[in-house]
């Protein structure tokens, strides 16, 4: 046990060390002369949503410009991550509730097409669902670039300008603060 103990702090700190660098509480460069590659970035978001074409869950393409003139909360997800699985019934309640005022919720999955497919048969999607493995992650990437994990929401306004980015599980009462600002 108490061999264990000096691996366990340095998990922990480690843990914390990623977590103020990735939500930018330190500084994002290492001091002159101590030897260490400087750190990363943390991720960015693009300026505009950009244009894309991906296939829905009946293998129809969809291009982004559907969409135009709504306000988008488009959500990076994954069939193998839970809190990806925990937003699905909050996007569907947000889409009912916001559709009427110009709102449009779009799933965009990081995953094989068989795997989303069958995920789908157990849920009802009132939203489109589109499917891309490598095209969804460079696409994720054209939205949030550098982004390094999964669920992350972007939340544009009717032109298509990127105004929030939630990286991680996001939550009811997020999303409504949200969209009060963009209604």
């Amino acid at each position: 046990m108490n061999r264990a103990l000096p691996l366990v702090l340095l998990a922990l700190g480690s843990g914390v060390a990623g977590f103020l660098l990735y939500h930018g509480l330190v500084g994002d460069k290492q001091p002159a002369g101590d030897g260490l590659p400087p750190l990363p970035a943390a991720p960015q978001a693009a300026e505009f949503a950009p244009a894309f074409v991906l296939p829905d869950l009946t293998g129809t393409p969809r291009s982004s410009g559907e969409w135009d003139g709504t306000i988008r909360v488009v959500n990076f997800w994954a069939t193998w991550c839970p809190p990806c699985i925990r937003e699905i019934p909050l996007l569907v309640e947000i889409q009912q509730e916001y559709a009427p005022q110009g709102v449009q919720v779009l799933g965009i999955t990081i995953d094989e097409t068989e795997a989303v497919v069958e995920f789908a048969a157990d849920f009802t999607f009132n939203y489109p669902v589109l499917i891309g493995q490598e095209d969804a992650m460079e696409l994720g990437n054209q939205f949030l670039n550098g982004f390094i994990g999964l669920p992350f929401t972007v939340f544009t306004d009717r032109n298509g300008k990127i105004l929030r980015v939630h990286s991680g599980e996001i939550h009811r009462e997020q999303v409504v603060a949200i969209l009060a600002e963009l209604l």
